[in-house]
């Protein structure tokens, strides 16, 4: 890959239809088995969840497995936010290259570069370990995002 980060619009269909329900079931889970990790940045910021475990209930299940079948990834993360200017990390880097594919609501990266993407459900986002990042959360959503233990096949 020539860039340091791919944008493809639209690109999966089942993503777009994880349901709030099956969410809040992965969330109590997490809670349950104390493996949730919360961002809260400030109490002006509302939390973000981020869920780490691999128990994906029903529609978070067929997200994973479309986009294992074309991508190979071995690791899911579940980001969960409820409100607008939710919690994040802020402008960082991942050690591990990642792949991001919005399911609910938007939200946006910007790079070093001065380059803004706003993902939708069904979009993608390619982002190679080291680069840095920014994500904005413009209301409610569920991002998921994938790595790979072994070399990403961008």
């Amino acid at each position: 890959m020539d860039c340091d980060y791919k944008f493809t619009k639209n690109h999966f269909s089942i993503v777009k239809f994880v349901l709030w329900d099956d969410v809040i079931s992965k969330i109590n889970f997490e809670f349950n088995n104390e493996s949730v990790r919360v961002i809260a940045s400030s109490p002006k910021n509302c939390p973000t969840f981020l869920l780490q475990s691999r128990f994906y209930p029903n529609t978070l299940a067929a997200a994973f497995n479309e986009v294992e079948a074309e991508t190979s990834i071995s690791e899911m993360h579940t980001y969960t936010s409820f409100g607008e200017s939710s919690s994040t990390f802020g402008r960082h880097c991942d050690e591990v290259d990642v792949l991001i594919v919005q399911s609910i609501g938007s939200v946006s990266y910007r790079f070093d570069d001065g380059v803004t993407v706003t993902l939708n459900p069904g979009d993608s986002l390619y982002i190679k370990r080291g680069v840095y990042h920014e994500p904005f959360i413009h209301g409610p959503r569920v991002t998921l995002s994938f790595s790979w233990l072994v070399e990403t096949p961008f």
